[in-house]
């Protein structure tokens, strides 16, 4: 008898323990979101986007609870799901989300917050997080749709308070932008190593992506150079400067062939441009004043040399404009750095949200 309530004690106490540790873990939850927004695009974009969304450790245990919300945006050529898995680069350790929200929760980095995490690739590679004329309005899906769809489904505090946007590269653009165009949605913003699209650096019109799409038929043709340089500029063409009327990539590109030099050409040009962060700025002036936080960073061994020169640029801009701000340079490179036991994510970044957005 004896030795059965051992048992009984042991099997008790081992279930506990479990549970304990259930209670501790958040869970990813992917759901589809219809995005009118996005519906008869004219590349043929699927209206029906993914979107992970991480809950934090009490969601289910404190059913009255509420939390802060992180939207965080991908990068280009990635998806939701590059924030939701866990993988290895040159013996670097990237951790997903949920790994590192459970571990800075439990040792006390930060508070519960809910993470949404939405899919932006396009049918050629990334959304830049704007309106298109061709591939969709995706900063209304983003602002507008999605921001609804969850504040409707999700225990929120749905108020602008209590809602961050955070990006990587092509997302760290989106942040900004977003946060730029919408602070009565987003009141704190922070990008990591944002592609802030500006003329210097490996970006200029001596770039061999602008002639090699001057010399290209077929998507098939761009795909077959391997060069992300170029498959990218097509992606940045049809978010800045879309023409539905120009198959077979629709874009006006900001350069044009004359005797055998590349040229500025318009529209294209002007439409670059006026897509340049640094040069909203003067624009946006007055509702980044309204934001609560905002900060952005960028690694010295960034191999897209463009980021850090145009973050200097933007965060300078900010600087003339009497704009509140925080720019951070680190030594590390594009991805680097951000997730594992002492990524910036980790360490920096989720923590400052917190502070921001907890009250």
């Amino acid at each position: 008898m004896f030795r059965f309530m051992q048992i009984i004690r042991l099997v008790v106490v081992s279930v506990a323990l479990v549970l304990s540790a259930a209670a501790r873990e958040g869970r990813i939850v992917r759901e589809t979101v219809h995005a009118v927004s996005l519906e008869n695009s004219v590349s043929k974009e699927n209206p029906d986007r993914k979107v992970s969304i991480y809950l934090p450790p009490t969601y289910d245990s404190s059913p009255t609870g509420r939390y802060p919300v992180i939207y965080l945006l991908h990068g280009i050529g990635d998806t939701d799901e590059t924030w939701t898995t866990s993988w290895t680069r040159n013996n670097d350790g990237y951790w997903a989300i949920q790994n590192v929200m459970d571990k800075g929760i439990a040792e006390g980095k930060f508070g519960e917050m809910i993470v949404v995490m939405p899919d932006n690739k396009t049918n050629w590679f990334g959304s830049f997080y704007v309106n298109s004329s061709v591939t969709g309005n995706w900063d209304d899906f983003n602002s507008a749709e999605l921001v609804r769809y969850i504040d409707t489904k999700y225990r929120t505090l749905n108020d602008p308070g209590h809602r961050g946007i955070l990006g990587h590269s092509m997302g760290g653009f989106g942040a900004l932008s977003l946060g730029m165009r919408h602070p009565d949605v987003f009141s704190v913003v922070y990008a990591m190593n944002p592609a802030i699209i500006d003329w210097g650096a490996d970006l200029t019109i001596a770039s061999p992506a602008f002639s090699a799409i001057l010399k290209a038929r077929s998507f098939d043709e761009l795909l077959a150079t391997k060069d992300l340089y170029t498959m990218a500029t097509v992606t940045l063409g049809q978010a800045f400067s879309p023409n539905p009327n120009k198959p077979p990539f629709y874009v006006d590109l900001p350069f044009k062939m004359v005797e055998g030099k590349l040229e500025p050409d318009e529209p294209g040009f002007r439409r670059w441009r006026e897509n340049s962060l640094i040069r909203m700025v003067d624009k946006y002036q007055g509702n980044l004043r309204k934001l609560r936080g905002l900060r952005f960073d960028s690694g010295y061994e960034d191999e897209f040399r463009f980021i850090p020169v145009n973050s200097r640029s933007l965060s300078i801009e900010l600087t003339n404009y009497g704009v509140e701000h925080t720019f951070e340079e680190y030594n590390g490179d594009h991805r680097n750095r951000m997730w594992g036991r002492q990524g910036r994510l980790y360490s920096e970044i989720l923590p400052y949200l917190w502070e921001m957005l907890k009250n």
